[in-house]
């Protein structure tokens, strides 16, 4: 059964509309050109708000190994002597805050490291044994530590540094032996690639990795400069963070803390203001085709005079008009919203690509840009479609 409009209407809804495709076909390109600003627009905003998304989810794998309840502090010089922590302060931190889940004391430093007649300069990471995999560390060849070689000079060596020390036709293998500083150590494992994390106390790639009790033959000080910090979930890091450099403080050391949290939070804000900066830009895109349309569907009502004076003579009242001319640009509206998701789809896939982030779509986005255009096609073919349905039938008709 053909569906009618209102009492209020002299032709059938179903009629209207169809009438309304067949006006925008006949114009052709400028329809065309209207729904193409639509279209830049709305990709626009559903890209950049879709890239923010994917930024955003990049910024929480910055912390997938040690997660976001982290706390760093990282031990400064204040004077000649070496900063450090005390190790037996830092091993009493769970039991004396109980907002302190773990706390792990690291060394850090650089010395130079030979291999044969390779030599490089390097990272030195002291760590307990059972703290390596935690941070995520996977061996390529070899081994992680185990308990019994806290005590034990062996070391594990990142990607970048065993390329540097290995020659050609001789790779550094686990079994080898490198001297670091004037120590010697024997490689257990040659450790796969690993991301940088935001929190992380070096880069492992280019370090050598030793146990913890090791360390301290080779890094200057030989007390622990970092201590990483697991909390409750419920615990503020920044109140927590406060407690515990009163605890760890000392003459030689001046103390920075590093949340994980304020560190995701300064990342979210920064990149809400990139994201809200670019969305105003795509926004003014979609203005300028909402005119567009406008333009279109106006430049139609004067070239549609005499159609427009015969409708109203046969029985097309104001409001069947009116609908038909939104109808139009409704149409246009959301046909250019439809393809620009799709586009602006597209746009956010090869961004991602190029810059080696995992593609993700935030589905509200999607609704959220074609409903935007939708709504800019009906606020600026309103004005169009009343000047339509104010003209009179005898002045139309009259129309050259």
């Amino acid at each position: 059964m053909t569906q009618r409009a209102p009492a209020t209407s002299g032709i059938p809804l179903a009629e209207i509309i169809g009438e309304a495709f067949a006006n925008l076909r006949v114009q052709g390109r400028r329809s065309a050109l209207a729904l193409l600003g639509i279209l830049i627009g709305t990709a626009s905003i559903v890209a950049l708000l879709n890239i923010g998304h994917i930024a955003q989810l990049e910024t929480l794998k910055l912390f997938r190994h040690l997660g976001v309840d982290t706390v760093q502090l990282q031990a400064t010089p204040t004077g000649e002597m070496p900063p450090g922590f005390d190790p037996d302060v830092v091993a009493q931190l769970p039991a004396r805050d109980p907002d302190v889940l773990r706390a792990v004391p690291i060394i850090t430093g650089r010395a130079s490291i030979s291999a044969g007649r390779q030599t490089t300069d390097a990272g030195i990471v002291g760590m307990p044994p059972a703290f390596a995999a935690t941070v995520g560390l996977a061996p390529r060849l070899g081994r992680l530590f185990r308990p019994i070689d806290n005590c034990s000079p062996v070391a594990l060596v990142g990607k970048g540094t065993a390329e540097k020390l290995s020659a050609p036709g001789a790779e550094l293998l686990p079994g080898a032996a490198i001297i670091v500083g004037n120590y010697g150590f024997t490689v257990i494992g040659i450790l796969m690639p690993t991301a940088l994390e935001a929190i992380n106390p070096s880069d492992y790639n280019e370090s050598v990795i030793v146990p913890l009790a090791c360390s301290r033959r080779v890094v200057a000080g030989g007390v622990p400069n970092i201590v990483l910090a697991k909390l409750r979930p419920t615990a503020d890091p920044d109140i927590v963070g406060q407690r515990l450099s009163a605890m760890l403080a000392n003459p030689r050391s001046a103390i920075q803390v590093i949340s994980a949290r304020t560190y995701i939070k300064t990342m979210n804000a920064q990149k809400a203001v990139h994201s809200r900066m670019l969305a105003a830009v795509g926004a003014i895109s979609l203005l300028v085709g909402g005119i567009g349309v406008m333009n279109v569907m106006l430049m139609g009502v004067m070239e549609r005079r005499r159609e427009i004076g015969l409708r109203a003579a046969i029985g097309a009242t104001p409001r069947d008009l009116r609908t038909m001319f939104i109808v139009e640009s409704a149409t246009l509206a959301v046909a250019g919203g439809l393809f620009g998701a799709l586009l602006g789809l597209l746009a956010t896939y090869f961004v991602a690509r190029s810059s080696g982030w995992t593609f993700s779509i935030a589905y509200y986005v999607l609704p959220l840009g074609t409903g935007v255009a939708g709504l800019v096609g009906l606020i600026f073919g309103l004005y169009p479609a009343i000047t339509a349905s104010r003209l009179k039938p005898i002045e139309a008709l009259r129309a050259e």
